[in-house]
């Protein structure tokens, strides 16, 4: 399609660059008198003919499009190429310009909309790196508390085994005393000195067997304590391993939203 634009102003200008991006369009040349028009210098800057006498145009031309809106120039086209060429009128011209803004414009908010949408895609995957690094870390923490919860139980074990040991000492020499007493009682005036020290041996046991308890009640709420760590640390990986789950699900859309 062998085309020729007449007028070079702000319509003609826009129809310049449609048709020049169009492969079956082929524009021979541009008319206008004003030749430092818009249109002008860009046919010019594009490779196209442009022509001062709206007499010299082309004969292989079919298509002529008027874009000045001009009666006159209408009617000068209509009686030197009328009979020959196929001649478009100035409000067909204006219709396609609309067209062509309203292209201009979807594009321009596309463009628009894909750029908030990278810029967001962009800070998602940012934020979804730092979720997917306190993630990482989480569980590494978790790991280190199930690893001292373990090692505090193997220590509560050790320090049960060593309070039973201390209370079998305890009363070994609970019974050693008594029977301390019992000698020394035997021995009548001469074991009265003795005697004082197997009541203190006595006592002695006593304290320390006291205090065993006490410790082995300190164990004892010390390993439920450690129970509840446990079930809190199980609870801990459970949702440190659905939010990995949720992580890996939302950089899969945020990698979706950057390949758009």
């Amino acid at each position: 399609m062998r085309m020729a634009i007449v007028g070079a102003g702000t319509g003609g200008t826009k129809l310049i660059d449609l048709f020049s991006k169009m492969r079956e369009v082929d524009i021979r040349c541009v008319v206008d008198r004003n030749g430092q028009a818009g249109g002008m210098s860009l046919a010019k800057s594009l490779g196209i003919r442009t022509i001062a006498d709206i007499g010299n145009i082309p004969d292989e031309v079919d298509i002529i499009i008027e874009a000045t809106g001009n009666t006159r120039v209408l009617e000068v086209l209509l009686e030197t190429y009328g009979g020959r060429k196929r001649i478009i009128q100035s409000d067909v011209a204006a219709l396609l310009i609309s067209v062509v803004d309203q292209q201009v414009d979807i594009t321009n908010r596309l463009n628009y909309q894909l750029e908030q949408i990278a810029d967001i895609s962009e800070k998602l995957h940012k934020g979804m790196n730092y979720f997917v690094s306190v993630t990482k870390d989480l569980l590494d923490i978790n790991q280190q508390l199930v690893s001292a919860s373990e090692e505090s139980k193997k220590f509560i074990l050790q320090t049960d085994e060593m309070t039973r040991a201390v209370n079998k000492i305890t009363q070994q020499i609970k019974i050693l005393g008594l029977n301390a007493n019992i000698e020394a009682a035997r021995a009548g005036e001469h074991g009265k000195g003795f005697s004082v020290v197997a009541t203190e041996v006595q006592k002695m046991s006593d304290t320390t067997s006291e205090f065993a308890s006490q410790i082995s009640g300190l164990l004892q709420s010390l390993g439920k304590e450690n129970e509840r760590i446990a079930e809190e640390v199980s609870k801990l990986d459970y949702i440190a391993s659905e939010q990995e789950k949720t992580t890996d699900g939302m950089k899969e859309i945020v990698n979706t939203l950057k390949s758009i």
